[in-house]
């Protein structure tokens, strides 16, 4: 299972988060992978990916597009916000499909995209992720 963490665009989201003690500190036992569009993490669960992206929460303001969980039950990435919905609040349950789905885009220039399902992705795009999230996260 893995956090994605996408950059804006024009930020090095891993030289930043290395650069700061304090966000050194808190991926020490992470192991963040540098990827071109962001930071890649493995992690066991979904709720130590809550709780990573809790600790990492004004890097992630600052710094990001959007983070991502992935969900490896349902194939998808789910949003902060979902995930939080559905594993701390459970106020939400997964089913095999979600009405809040989209695609998150990012394009060569590291500029990213939320997409509607169906609509095809910008042109230059490198990665797209399908996401779920709540109905005020969706394009």
């Amino acid at each position: 299972m893995q956090v994605v963490c996408i950059a804006k665009q024009g930020v090095n989201l891993f030289q930043t988060l290395t650069d700061s003690e304090t966000s050194r500190h808190i991926l020490r036992f992470y192991h963040p992978e540098d990827i071109r569009y962001g930071v890649r993490t493995n992690v066991s669960t979904v709720s130590s990916a809550l709780s990573l992206l809790s600790e990492l929460r004004w890097y992630l303001m600052r710094y990001t597009a959007v983070s991502l969980i992935e969900d490896v039950e349902h194939g998808v990435y789910l949003t902060r916000e979902l995930a939080g919905k559905v594993y701390e609040e459970r106020s939400v349950q997964l089913g095999g499909t979600w009405e809040h789905s989209f695609r998150f885009a990012v394009t060569e220039n590291g500029e990213s995209f939320k997409v509607p399902i169906g609509v095809d992705t910008p042109s230059g795009t490198i990665l797209s992720f399908t996401v779920w999230g709540t109905e005020r996260e969706c394009p």
